[in-house]
């Protein structure tokens, strides 16, 4: 532990003394659009109208306190709105220690007084995990509960429809990236399918979806996990979907994930199908839904996805741990969304640290050069997930000011 985390430690120790609550309030909040970078040029998906590129920027959040000790993370993929920025104020003055009810030093809900601000805002979890995590000395993961894995599987998200955009390179260009991956230590790797949608002819387009996936299998061999996201791609098009499923079979995916929006029936069709065909690869779907309750028709009676996969910084985390407790009761796991934001990636590390069925974490491999984080290791696919405080992030101050100062707004 680091001397900047000792200090933080030993004043959240000290605000508890003796259990009472702690002499802390929140004195500011503030936002700023900051700017991240990925590992490399990414291309586009099924529904974009561009490529991703090089960056994206998204909204920080620090939550200060008296105390001088602040919680950091990100707003979820909207911009705040004048809805926001009025109903957090209701945090200002508030003892962060006391926004969400906690046994035995662990995060079990929010509490009623806050309830309707972080279930209309749950990616407020972020920053207020951080915050609570540095004022008591505990990583977010333990605030969740006991560790359950020493590492936590990672893998690619960031294989899009490069063939497309490189025409001179074609699938190789999707190959080439696959084995920079490999380079790199990932073991898993998710490739976005749905060409036929938008940036090609429909049946060229699903005869390109299939050459990708049998020109990854052959290039990363039978142990590589292949993962695959349609974005929706086939939407109105069951029987494309299915041609797909059944083209790529022995490619032995591991996953098949939003081949159409959320529908019940069309979901029963493809499970019965794939009984039918003894298909082994998993479903997965949910990165829209915006409430764990929405889960339940594909989960009773009948188990219609596999993978569980609400978005992290939409969800939080406690909508996400709901989540993740009613997919195991029916066989399923899960495995939050995650884009755009470095902070993502490790909400998602702390959740898969301390939930049982929250099985891995989805990685955009993308920096940020604001932010600084403590605890993280990768190697050879996984993470490891220490005992820095909170989410282990820090604001480089200068960065900051800098580059994103100018443009902060401050609530307080």
């Amino acid at each position: 532990m680091n001397r900047r985390y000792f200090f933080l430690t030993a004043a959240g120790a000290a605000v508890r003394a003796n259990g009472a609550p702690a002499p802390v309030k929140i004195t500011r909040i503030s936002l700023a659009t900051i700017e991240g970078r990925f590992h490399r040029f990414v291309a586009m998906n099924s529904y974009d109208r561009a490529p991703k590129g090089h960056t994206y920027t998204n909204t920080l959040v620090r939550i200060g306190t008296d105390q001088g000790i602040e919680g950091v993370g990100v707003m979820e993929y909207a911009a705040p709105n004048d809805t926001f920025k009025q109903s957090v104020r209701a945090l200002i003055g508030a003892n962060p220690l006391e926004v969400y009810e906690m046994q035995q030093g662990r995060i079990e809900k929010r509490s009623p007084r806050f309830s309707d601000l972080l279930s209309n805002f749950p990616h407020l979890d972020g920053p207020l995990f951080d915050l609570i995590g540095k004022l008591t000395g505990k990583p977010a993961w333990q605030l969740i509960g006991p560790s359950v894995r020493e590492r936590i599987e990672v893998y690619d998200g960031t294989l899009y429809f490069s063939d497309v955009w490189f025409r001179d390179r074609g699938v190789r260009a999707v190959v080439e990236e696959t084995d920079e991956a490999l380079k790199s230590g990932y073991i898993g790797m998710k490739y976005k399918l749905g060409r036929g949608w938008k940036w090609m002819e429909k049946d060229a387009g699903l005869k390109r979806d299939i050459e990708v996936i049998q020109a990854v299998r052959k290039a990363s061999g039978p142990k590589t996990k292949i993962l695959a996201d349609a974005n929706n791609g086939f939407q109105k098009d069951f029987e494309g979907a299915w041609r797909l499923m059944e083209a790529t079979q022995n490619a032995n995916l591991y996953w098949m994930e939003e081949l159409f929006p959320e529908d019940v029936a069309e979901y029963t069709e493809l499970r019965s199908r794939m009984e039918k065909a003894g298909m082994k690869t998993l479903v997965a779907d949910g990165e829209n839904v915006k409430h764990p309750d929405q889960f339940k028709p594909y989960l009773k009676p009948r188990r219609l996805m596999d993978v569980l996969q609400m978005d992290i910084r939409r969800g939080g985390i406690l909508d996400n741990i709901a989540m993740a407790q009613m997919g195991e009761d029916a066989g399923a796991i899960s495995v939050p969304h995650n884009w755009g934001a470095q902070v993502g990636l490790y909400m998602g590390l702390h959740l898969a640290k301390a939930v049982k069925s929250v099985t891995a974490a989805e990685d955009d491999r993308s920096t940020c050069d604001v932010l600084q984080a403590d605890g993280y290791e990768f190697k050879g696919g996984y993470y490891t997930v220490g005992d820095a405080p909170g989410l282990g992030l820090r604001v480089d101050e200068k960065a900051y000011a800098d580059k994103y100062k100018p443009g902060e707004m401050v609530i307080s």
